[in-house]
Formats: C-alpha cells, sequence, structure tokens
C-alpha cells in the first residue's frame, strides 16, 4: 500500500496522486508491487467515474518514465494521447 496516498481529501470532483518516491524523496522507483496497489486505487476512482489523474515525480533518478510505463501496461485503455 501507498502511505498516505490512499484517501485523496478534498473536493472529489477529480482525484490525484502526485508520487514523489518513496522511501527516498524524488529518487526511489515504486516497483511492481505498489504500482499494482495504485493501479487499483486508481481503477477503483475510474469506476467511480470520477476524473482521475496520477503524477509520477520521482524525476531525480530518472524512475519517472519507467512507473509510468509499468502502470499504462496494466491498464493500457486508460492512456490519453
Amino acid at each position: 500500500m501507498i502511505e498516505t496516498g490512499d484517501a485523496p481529501a478534498g473536493w472529489q470532483g477529480v482525484r490525484y496522486w502526485r508520487l514523489h518516491g518513496t522511501p527516498r524523496i524524488y529518487h526511489s522507483a515504486y516497483g511492481p508491487q505498489r504500482l499494482q496497489a495504485l493501479s487499483r486505487l486508481l481503477t477503483r476512482s475510474i469506476q467511480d467515474g470520477i476524473p482521475t489523474w496520477c503524477i509520477f515525480d520521482n524525476t531525480a533518478s530518472g524512475h519517472t518514465t519507467s512507473d509510468g510505463l509499468c502502470l499504462l501496461d496494466l491498464h493500457p485503455q486508460h492512456f490519453q494521447p
């Protein structure tokens, strides 16, 4: 489970996750298990009919792209050009 990232707060018209990397902020990759957990959260949000965003900000060591592509591999139907 992604710590403190499982329950969006505030206005529920949009759900937004911004992921900075853990345990080392901006550097750490999330790995398959965490991305699968995130995928389940995002899927539930989408199924609720709520516009859902996920932004990876773990850019310092270049993990943003690989984490994003791994998440997209789990749910390619959510790709938006």
